[in-house]
Parts: C-alpha cells; sequence; structure tokens
C-alpha cells in the first residue's frame, strides 16, 4: 500500500536540499506519493517545482534567539499555518511528514501532530535548530548527522549519518581517481554570506597561478565572476547541479568551504581536505561546531574570517600544493538515507 509523505523545511539550502535527497532516493521505489509544504517564494518552492512536486504554502513565523519585536506578532502566524496544515495533511491524507528544521516547518509539524500523523526530522549539525528542539517533543523519530550520546541504546533518537543526494555518484562514470598534476581547489562558500571568502581569495589569486581552482558562485554573487575569469587558472560556475557536482569533486583535492554539514560530508565522502571558515553568527554557532568535529576527526583546518584571512588562507594553500587526495570515502554513501527508509517503513 503506498504512503504519502508531507516534506517540510525550508529557509537555507542546508534545510532543502537534504528533503530533495530523501525524495530522489524513496522515489526509486514507488512505495511513496509526495507533496511539499513550505513557504511562498522560497528555495524550497522552487526545488519542489523543478522536480514536479505538489508544493503548497503556509504561514509560519519566524522564532528568533535574540530581542526583536517581531518576536511578538510573527508567531501568531503559526496558529494560520497550523489550521492550513490540517487542512493539507487531511486533504492528501498524508500519513507521515518528514521535516528537515527551519521555521516552516513548525506548524505542519504542530498540525500533524494534533491529527496523530508520525512525524519524523533529521537534523544536520552538531547543534540542533530551535525548530527542531521545539519539533522533536512530538517527533515519531529524531535522525541526526553527527554521533550524539542521545542515540545510545535509543530507538527514538537515531544517528543515521547525514542525508546527501544520491545524483552526486549516480552518474560518475567512474570511481577511480586520478592524480592531478596540480593542486586543484574547490571554492564553495555557499550563496550567502560568501563575499569576505572571495575578497580575500581574489587578493592572493595572482600568487597562486600554479593551483586549480573551481569557483562556484551562486546567484547572489554573480559580479564576482569578471574578476575571477580574468585569472587562466580559475574555472567560474554560476551554478551547479548535483549531477555536475560529483563529477567535478572527484577530481578535487582541498575544499574552500563554511561550516556547513552537508558541504562538510560531502567533501568527505569525496576524500577533499576541507579547509572551513565558519560563518559567523550562524544558529546556536553551529557552523563552528561542526567545523570543530570536522577538524577533530579528519583533520580539517579551520580559519576565522575576521582574523587574517588573507594571509592565513595563503599560507594554507602553499603548505598543501603537494597534496593529492589518495580516494574516495564512498562505502557509506548510502547507508544514511537507507537507514531512514526503514525506520520510516515500519
Amino acid at each position: 500500500m503506498t504512503k504519502k509523505i508531507a516534506l517540510t523545511g525550508g529557509g537555507t539550502g542546508g534545510h532543502t536540499f537534504p528533503l530533495l535527497s530523501l525524495y530522489n532516493y524513496l522515489k526509486e521505489e514507488h512505495n511513496y506519493e509526495y507533496i511539499w509544504v513550505g513557504e511562498e517564494g522560497s528555495l524550497e518552492q522552487e526545488i519542489a517545482e523543478k522536480n514536479k512536486i505538489p508544493f503548497y504554502d503556509i504561514s509560519a513565523g519566524k522564532i528568533r534567539r535574540y530581542f526583536d519585536w517581531r518576536n511578538f506578532y510573527e508567531p501568531l502566524k503559526n496558529l494560520t499555518g497550523i489550521f492550513e496544515g490540517i487542512y493539507y495533511l487531511l486533504k492528501h491524507k498524508i500519513d507521515i511528514v518528514f521535516s528537515k528544521g527551519g521555521y516552516v516547518s513548525l506548524p505542519l509539524c504542530i498540525a500533524a501532530k494534533i491529527l496523530g500523523k508520525k512525524i519524523y526530522i533529521h537534523e544536520s549539525d552538531t547543534v540542533m535548530g530551535i525548530s527542531n528542539r521545539l519539533i522533536a517533543k512530538m517527533a515519531t523519530k529524531i535522525f541526526y548527522s553527527f554521533p550524539n550520546p542521545k542515540t545510545i541504546g535509543s530507538r527514538k533518537h537515531i544517528h543515521s549519518g547525514p542525508i546527501l543526494n544520491p545524483e552526486l555518484i549516480d552518474y560518475l562514470k567512474t570511481l577511480k581517481v586520478k592524480e592531478n598534476d596540480e593542486m586543484t581547489v574547490m571554492v564553495m562558500a555557499g550563496s550567502q554570506g560568501s563575499t569576505t571568502i572571495f575578497k580575500n581569495l581574489l587578493k592572493i589569486l595572482p600568487d597562486l597561478q600554479d593551483i586549480k581552482f573551481h569557483i562556484i558562485l551562486g546567484e547572489k554573487n554573480m559580479h564576482f565572476r569578471d574578476e575571477f575569469k580574468q585569472f587562466p587558472n580559475t574555472l567560474v560556475h554560476d551554478f551547479i547541479t548535483q549531477k555536475r557536482l560529483g563529477s567535478i569533486l572527484k577530481d578535487i583535492d582541498i575544499a574552500i568551504t563554511r561550516g556547513g554539514s552537508t558541504a562538510l560530508w560531502e567533501m568527505y565522502y569525496f576524500g577533499i581536505h576541507a579547509i572551513i571558515i565558519p560563518l559567523k553568527n550562524s544558529a546556536g554557532n553551529h557552523q563552528q561546531k561542526n567545523a570543530e568535529f570536522f577538524h577533530a576527526q579528519y583533520g580539517s583546518n579551520i580559519l576565522d574570517e575576521e582574523e587574517q584571512l588573507e594571509i592565513n588562507l595563503f599560507r594554507l594553500l602553499q603548505k598543501f600544493k603537494k597534496l593529492r587526495k589518495s580516494g574516495l570515502n564512498l562505502d557509506g554513501f548510502f547507508e544514511p538515507l537507507r537507514v531512514i527508509e526503514e525506520e520510516i517503513g515500519e
């Protein structure tokens, strides 16, 4: 019997793309039907519509961790959102709500709790977001990317590992890694919050002509395109699909990236040494905490964007100039998705 799943979550790529990854994995079995519930005009709406997943917008109010007058009235939107959520769940006969967090997920999950529906959430980061903390109290099961003491001996708290898109490896022609003649670096700093990284990199590029760079700009950074293209050792990507990303990651030696969980786990599975520049003031300081985990477990480097970033980045790239990746770590790539599929299929 086909089950119906409502996907919810959004606000950032970290909340949105793992839902698409889960959808891409589960749709192969044809055991589920899907809707996606999120914010109108959002990234999640764009992704859902591109993948022909029925999308429905819902009212939701952001809950801020700091004093803001909007905290007095924006959460009231959630009341409207709860009634909208009840309507969507009943109309589409939803069996399961799967949430990746973000404030837009809260009203639908409350509606699911009222109706007695199963609620599953996945926490990408080392520090659980405020929406997920609230939803966790209602959840049937909670999956974690990172090891968590709560998962020891628990049937509700499950260390699944990260949700990554199967398309990253589905289209690879070979898993054999060839050694690059020159060190190859990917700069993947996200569309937002990446200006500081790009500006500092542009300052040192004239002295790094013996290193090859892949620069992924994102739609908010197109104004950097011409500046990067003037260097013969840079290949500039405005935007990159998951299919294309996988083929590039296979041949990358080092990545300069923010501290988002999805990007860091992608680097791990593709055997890439990460230079992590955590975004300041991320919710719960989760990017710094993520970076510290990868530094302790895998030897990743951490740089502070406010402490001589230009100089420290140049020194690290010079230090690692002869570094080449030894191989890929793809053996457990699908395990998190397999664990989640098994749990929600019970």
